[in-house]
């Protein structure tokens, strides 16, 4: 065995280290709402698809979508995948017009197939981002004419440690299993200023659950590749910290500070996914449709009500000569077009999104890919007391492959 794969692995456990302790972020003010806004991280390939990958093997790199791709990973090879990306918001309101950027990860993951037996796979990645701020909003104190300004700023979010397994059961059936654990924290903290005083409210909201899911890919006639996924609904318990201040007379007093204090638990719902491609030659075709039922949670934000949540994805690649030795006939080039519901209604308005991609995979030697994807979405709209936003999104993500588990060979 050579060096690279152990480099991997002591980079790979850097990578969760770190990032755990990392908070993940947005720039949408959406991420007020619930545990923030969903994170829709993959690998590389997926983000340049119009977010599609149901049915997709993982001939490109790991693939996030569905826990049954794991299976189609090349045989005895090591594969270690992670990216990041960049996100600039153009906000437009009634009132408002501002820009914001962030930077995040989209994940870390390690897999590999031993003997063609089965494909295993470790992934950290984000589930929600929270990153929002209010500031500035005035009121008058109730019987007087003076007035009191409010600054209120979050961040933080939920992440998602996953294992996957899967093997192939039948011919052309692969079948993928995963094992969730949810974790993660949202910190809010709100400022109340007067001429005379400064009150402070730090709130940190813990979450913690498992999830499973299972997935299944069919391949019929070596031309038409189905998938199928359902992610089965959980609960995260909940607890908090809350620390209540305030500065009068140069002075900082403690008025309140509780820990451990049991919230309300959030119910995340059953998800399930289909998926289709097909080859034309060396085009590829691709198509996604999930249901996540929100609405039977039977769960209200302070502004909005869940409901249930559709998202259609279709994507698009190409490639000169994906088994060619000469890199540049193996650059795929790679679009899609993108529709998400949303499960937050505000007014009877349901927060939905509509997004269009393009990206390119790189290759990096034998078996190694840097992809590059852009995106832009338009979320939200102007209505009622609504917020529209223009998302720019730059992912950038390499898989790393390797060779293990060869006999060495002598002359």
């Amino acid at each position: 065995m050579n060096k690279y794969p152990s480099l991997i692995i002591v980079a790979l456990l850097f990578g969760l280290q770190a990032y755990s302790q990392s908070s993940n972020l947005t720039g949408s003010p959406y991420s007020l709402f619930g545990l923030g806004v969903e994170s829709n991280s993959g690998t590389g390939r997926n983000s340049g698809l119009g977010s599609t990958g149901i049915s997709l093997d993982a001939s490109y790199g790991i693939n996030l979508y569905n826990p049954a791709a794991f299976a189609t990973l090349k045989e005895n090879e090591i594969t270690f995948d992670f990216g990041g990306s960049a996100e600039l918001n153009n906000l437009i309101g009634d009132d408002i017009s501002e820009q914001r950027t962030t930077y995040n990860f989209t994940n870390i993951s390690l897999a590999f197939n031993h003997n063609n037996d089965y494909g295993i796979g470790l992934t950290l990645k984000p589930a929600t981002t929270v990153g929002y701020s209010l500031i500035g909003i005035e009121n008058n104190i109730e019987g007087s004419s003076e007035q009191f300004t409010t600054n209120i700023g979050g961040n933080g979010g939920i992440s998602e440690l996953r294992l996957d397994y899967a093997r192939t059961v039948f011919e052309n059936l692969n079948v993928g299993l995963k094992a969730s654990y949810l974790f993660g924290k949202i910190e809010e903290s709100e400022s109340i200023v007067t001429s005379s005083s400064y009150l402070e409210i730090n709130e940190t909201n813990y979450y913690s659950g498992a999830q499973l899911g299972i997935g299944l890919q069919y391949n019929l006639l070596d031309k038409h590749n189905f998938g199928f996924t359902v992610d089965f609904p959980t609960v995260l318990k909940g607890t908090k910290d809350v620390v209540v201040g305030k500065y009068s007379n140069a002075a900082y007093t403690t008025l309140e500070e509780t820990e451990d204090e049991s919230i309300d638990s959030f119910y995340l719902p059953l998800k399930l996914g289909f998926g289709y491609n097909t080859k034309f030659k060396n085009l590829l075709l691709t198509a996604d449709y999930k249901k996540n039922f929100w609405g039977t949670t039977n769960q209200s934000d302070a502004i909005g009500n869940y409901t249930d949540q559709n998202i259609f994805g279709l994507g698009a690649s190409y490639a000169v000569d994906p088994t060619s030795y000469k890199l540049w006939k193996r650059v795929d080039f790679r679009m899609g077009l993108n529709y998400n519901s949303g499960y937050l209604k505000v007014d009877d308005t349901n927060i939905d999104t509509y997004s269009a991609s393009f990206g390119v995979g790189l290759p990096i030697g034998k078996r190694s890919l840097l992809n590059i994807s852009y995106t832009l979405g338009k979320k939200g709209t102007t209505e009622s007391i609504l917020i529209k936003e223009y998302v720019n999104t730059l992912n950038i993500n390499i898989s790393l492959s390797d060779l293990w588990f060869q006999k060495r060979k002598f002359n």
